[in-house]
């Protein structure tokens, strides 16, 4: 392997390595935050998926976290039970539940958003004024479509 390729594949592990490690440590502080709420990380992508869908099914909700449809239903019915979310049965297809959030999960939400902005800001407080503003650059060419 050439002296560049070399570089390139050092910089691309490196690069991946990185990604990953940062990965796993938001996951980790997500999690510990999410269970001071009595929250399981699953149970908090229900809520944020049940929000960006608008009412899917529970086949939706399984085929999204990647789970068989008997898991989801427990989650589901934890979060009905927390009166966040609610099912709805079509009243075309009575085999399809719908799943909907109530006025509830506002609160609950904004609540969470706080606790995470705070995480964040204890990951990035350690990045000085220029570096901040070098990743802002960066994650807006991330979130450019």
């Amino acid at each position: 392997m050439s002296l560049k390729k070399q570089d390139n594949y050092n910089l691309e592990q490196e690069f991946e390595d990185s990604i990953m490690s940062f990965h796993y440590r938001m996951v980790n502080e997500l999690r510990k935050k999410s269970k001071e709420f009595g929250f399981s990380v699953s149970q908090m992508e229900v809520l944020h998926f049940v929000i960006e869908k608008g009412k899917p099914t529970m086949k939706e909700v399984a085929e999204h976290l990647q789970i068989k449809p008997p898991s989801a239903t427990a989650i589901i019915e934890t979060l009905c039970k927390k009166k966040l979310l609610k099912r709805e049965v079509s009243k075309k297809d009575k085999r399809i539940t719908r799943i909907s959030f109530t006025e509830n999960i506002w609160k609950f939400l904004k609540s969470f958003k706080s606790k995470k902005i705070l995480i964040l800001k204890s990951i990035f407080s350690k990045l000085g004024d220029k570096e901040k503003k070098e990743l802002i650059k960066i994650i807006k060419v991330l979130n450019k479509k």
